[in-house]
């Protein structure tokens, strides 16, 4: 089995990214709504696209819906498929069988099922070789007990940062599988206006953590400009929407604590990329809300500072 990549996770429940890693094994930790939408004979055309000019936009939320509707239409069932009215029973349960899915707390899903007669390999190669070449494959999961292929779009900049559909295949005995579909959509939560690092900061000091080559020690920047770059990448970071209290592994980022002033007080801290690859910002001793950073993040932190520091292998 391949590791999800961030943002995924790995459940015996259906959950509620991206693109963002994370893996959970059982247990009843989240619930997700499924919407059900009808056949639809043709590919529709996913809703992802801007608006056109001059009407106003649909709320994050409509547009993440919408869109996981219309990706779900995308789904190419293989020949002799039937589409299912409801969730089938599988055999054991559905908690028996692993499921990837969004670990998002701002999340749109539509999903769909159907039966057919074949190999659950078989029938995902066939999905792979017809699916729309819109689509890039992800992550998966090799079976038994079941198989699946997520396959990603890409994300609408500050609307909808991640756009998946997780085509996964169960088998049922007798020669039969039961597919499904479920395409998911996150959109982005606005963030607080008031979780900006001020103007009045002047230095910087960066220390890291996680696993980076030799440990670097920590450096302070007094350089202005620098300092007010590195606050505005921070100040630039979208709000976070993984889901709060479900536990991800650590990965390597910083420890940015900004400054007014020589041995004056932290006015701001940024701790990150951390777990589930979040930013956790701090304000004059209070948590704000975490922040998501790109995948760029580290690397345009380093370069800002002009330091040469590298990830342990």
């Amino acid at each position: 089995m391949q590791p999800p990549s961030r943002g995924w996770r790995l459940s015996r429940v259906r959950l509620g990214k991206t693109g963002l890693s994370l893996l959970l094994i059982a247990g009843a930790v989240l619930a997700v709504s499924c919407g059900r939408v009808p056949a639809t004979p043709q590919a529709a055309k996913s809703s992802g696209t801007p608006p056109v000019s001059g009407r106003p936009s649909p709320p994050p939320e409509q547009r993440a819906a919408a869109d996981a509707r219309a990706i779900l239409g995308e789904f190419v069932p293989p020949p002799g498929a039937v589409r299912l009215a409801r969730r089938p029973a599988l055999p054991g349960g559905w908690d028996r069988y692993p499921v990837m899915g969004l670990n998002s707390a701002a999340q749109a899903d539509a999903v769909g099922y159907w039966q057919v007669r074949g190999a659950a390999t078989a029938l995902l190669a066939w999905e792979k070789a017809h699916i729309s070449r819109r689509f890039s494959r992800q992550d998966a999961i090799i079976g038994p007990p079941s198989w699946n292929t997520v396959y990603s779009l890409p994300a609408v900049p500050g609307v909808l940062p991640a756009r998946e559909m997780n085509v996964q295949v169960y088998d049922v005995g007798g020669g039969m599988s039961v597919i499904m579909a479920d395409a998911m959509v996150s959109w982005q939560t606005p963030r607080p206006a008031s979780e900006v690092i001020p103007a009045s900061v002047t230095m910087v000091t960066i220390a890291v953590s996680g696993p980076w080559q030799g440990n670097p020690a920590p450096v302070t920047i007094t350089s202005v400009p620098i300092v007010r770059r590195l606050a505005a990448l921070v100040n630039g970071l979208p709000a976070a929407t993984i889901r709060q209290g479900v536990p991800c592994p650590m990965e390597a980022g910083f420890t940015l604590t900004f400054r007014a002033a020589a041995g004056g007080p932290a006015v701001a801290v940024a701790v990150g990329p951390a777990e589930c690859g979040v930013v956790h910002l701090g304000l004059n001793g209070k948590d704000e809300p975490d922040l998501q950073p790109p995948d760029s993040y580290r690397a345009t932190v380093l370069k800002i500072a002009g330091l040469r520091w590298k990830l342990a292998a």
